[in-house]
């Protein structure tokens, strides 16, 4: 993607799945790339090693996102390793769902903590120390843009999200940050046969306009592009990756 190469990126929960997929895309474009994970790290140590064998520097550092003293030690810490960043990709959070009359008070705000919470703090730790011509990618499952039984809190943290990343969009424009989001449907990897594992899911997804899960690398695309000089006009904008299904209305129960 051009304007990519020779960058560094900062991506939240990138030791695996979709975090791990869009840190390799951004790698194979030639961009050095930071890690701030929760907890894992012997994937935070196998997510770097693949990275650094595509040619680009990487390292990680371990925080809670939600806690800003711990944001900002690893910032500076990175800082110190790979030099300044321009690029961030907020993909950590909680994906725990639950019928709301189900869900206690502390696990709803575990839950919008980690979502929202902490895409507040590391987007506002990150955007101080960004320059001019830098982007912010945000994650926002398709869950925030259409309800469906038992999401619980994780549709309306995400919601709040979609709005954050307007907000930042607005605020940040004259320092020259652009913010945008993807919003992924249902993403599973191509040919795992997670259909056998997860038939009710199976289901919903026969039901998209596109009948078929999107895969990880679908979505490091997305964030690729919008972090190119080829969206460089995009700012305040969610992209949904969800094979059409948010432009639909399909409910089993």
């Amino acid at each position: 993607m051009q304007g990519l190469t020779g960058k560094t990126a900062l991506v939240t929960g990138g030791s695996k799945g979709v975090g791990l997929a869009i840190a390799q895309a951004l790698a194979r474009n030639g961009v050095n790339i930071a890690l701030i994970i929760r907890s894992d790290s012997a994937a935070a140590e196998n997510a770097v090693a693949s990275l650094r064998a595509l040619g680009v520097r990487a390292c990680y550092r371990k925080a809670d996102m939600t806690v800003r003293s711990e944001v900002v030690a690893a910032l500076e810490a990175i800082g110190e390793e790979l030099g300044s960043f321009q690029l961030l990709v907020n993909n950590a959070g909680s994906t725990a769902q639950a019928p709301l009359l189900a869900l206690s008070d502390e696990r709803w705000r575990q839950v919008v903590s980690a979502n929202l919470d902490g895409t507040f703090v590391v987007c506002t730790e990150v955007a101080r120390r960004m320059q001019h011509g830098s982007v912010i990618i945000t994650i926002a499952g398709a869950s925030a843009h259409r309800c469906y039984p038992g999401a619980g809190a994780y549709g309306p943290s995400k919601a709040a999200v979609v709005n954050l990343t307007q907000q930042m969009a607005l605020e940040w424009a004259p320092l020259g940050i652009r913010v945008c989001g993807v919003s992924p449907g249902p993403i599973r990897p191509a040919d795992s046969g997670w259909q056998q594992q997860e038939p009710e899911l199976a289901e919903e997804v026969a039901r998209l306009p596109l009948k078929r899960a999107g895969t990880p690398e679908e979505i490091a695309q997305t964030v690729c592009f919008l972090a190119s000089d080829a969206a460089s006009y995009i700012t305040g904008q969610m992209l949904l990756v969800d094979g059409g299904g948010a432009s639909t209305w399909y409910m089993t129960h």
